[in-house]
């Protein structure tokens, strides 16, 4: 094997973790979604596994088990959006929108939120998608920029800029950006992490992950429409502090539910996400089950955690059983879709060189 190919194989692991992690989350968190913690509990148990949606649920009649939802399906629009034109900007990412809310005919279902709802209405008469997400204040824009993050791993100022182009049209305001870069920058940080670091007595990859989603907030709130209230930097503090001072992870879980939040606003959700990966160290599994069994946007919070810790640990570390149901249920080929990826990284970093 050549050098070269020797380091595309862990890369390539790593962004097929991150696309699955998204999707994984995604499917066994949507049976789950609107619930309470306590609901959960009740009806499943510790959640692990895919399940149907219970009757009388939002999802029941519409999803089945191993399917996934809005989360992952704007994941991939812009991760073909990515492939096709090789950079996101704010026309190239509405184009994407708008096509995958047509494909899917999400105008006429429950599943388009109501920032994405009010702007994909506008862009379809015709506005400036750079204006269209002027009221856009929800999580919508965070659930879907792992494939930023990913195409911009170890350049935490280039997932910031092309998460920021990326949030335009539907998601304008700065916290909804603030959670979004949050999100892209744990990814493109946690793509690139020395997994040996602790042996060798350097710092820590989680908290590095940590480090940059924070840094992410912050240059993410600083743009964009400015909001009145609380601060996603401020919020995901509050959530390490939590993880920190804890006395148990099940103290943590319960703290980060009550206190931060599981609802569709970034200040809730981004927080209590990086939150969940720092209490479990980013390991795949332990991530996805915390953030299934929070409840409120459980489908959310399990696909943004999916895809930072798959991005840390790669595809492996999950359950294979698990990556093989999403896989023939919602017909994804991981692999194929990381290769296309990987490819837009490395004619990236040629033309960088040149």
């Amino acid at each position: 094997m050549t050098r070269e190919r020797a380091q595309r194989a862990p890369r390539l692991e790593r962004v097929m973790g991150s696309l699955a992690g998204v999707a994984i989350g995604d499917a066994m968190g949507m049976p789950c979604e609107f619930l309470t913690r306590q609901q959960i509990a009740g009806r499943y148990g510790r959640l692990d596994r895919f399940v149907e949606p219970a009757e009388g649920h939002i999802h029941a009649g519409t999803r089945t088990r191993g399917q996934v939802t809005d989360d992952t399906e704007q994941t991939l629009a812009l991760a073909f959006a990515l492939i096709q034109h090789g950079t996101i900007t704010p026309e190239i990412a509405a184009q994407a929108y708008m096509k995958w809310a047509r494909e899917t005919d999400a105008f006429n279902s429950s599943v388009l939120g109501p920032s994405s709802r009010r702007a994909l209405e506008r862009i379809a008469a015709g506005d400036d998608p750079r204006l269209t997400g002027c009221r856009g204040d929800t999580v919508g824009a965070a659930m879907r920029v792992a494939p930023i993050g990913l195409v911009n791993a170890g350049q935490l100022e280039r997932a910031v800029e092309e998460c920021y182009l990326s949030c335009l049209p539907t998601h304008g305001v700065s916290i909804a950006i603030g959670g979004a870069c949050a999100v892209a920058c744990a990814v493109a940080a946690a793509a690139v992490a020395d997994h040996a670091a602790l042996r060798s007595g350097q710092p820590d990859p989680i908290d590095e992950i940590v480090s940059a989603a924070l840094w992410g907030a912050e240059r993410g709130e600083e743009r964009g429409i400015k909001w009145a209230g609380a601060s996603v930097a401020a919020r995901t503090r509050l959530a390490l502090r939590i993880v920190d001072e804890a006395r148990d992870p099940a103290q943590a879980e319960e703290e980060l539910y009550s206190v931060c939040g599981v609802g569709m606003n970034p200040t809730e959700l981004v927080p209590t996400a990086i939150g969940i990966v720092k209490l479990y160290r980013g390991d795949c599994r332990r991530c996805v089950e915390a953030a299934v069994n929070m409840g409120g946007d459980a489908d959310t919070l399990a696909a943004i955690v999916g895809g930072i810790a798959g991005a840390y640990q790669g595809i492996d570390a999950f359950p294979g059983d698990w990556v093989s149901t999403v896989e023939s249920v919602n017909d994804i080929d991981f692999r194929r879709l990381a290769e296309q990826l990987l490819a837009v990284i490395e004619r990236r970093n040629a033309h960088d060189r040149n």
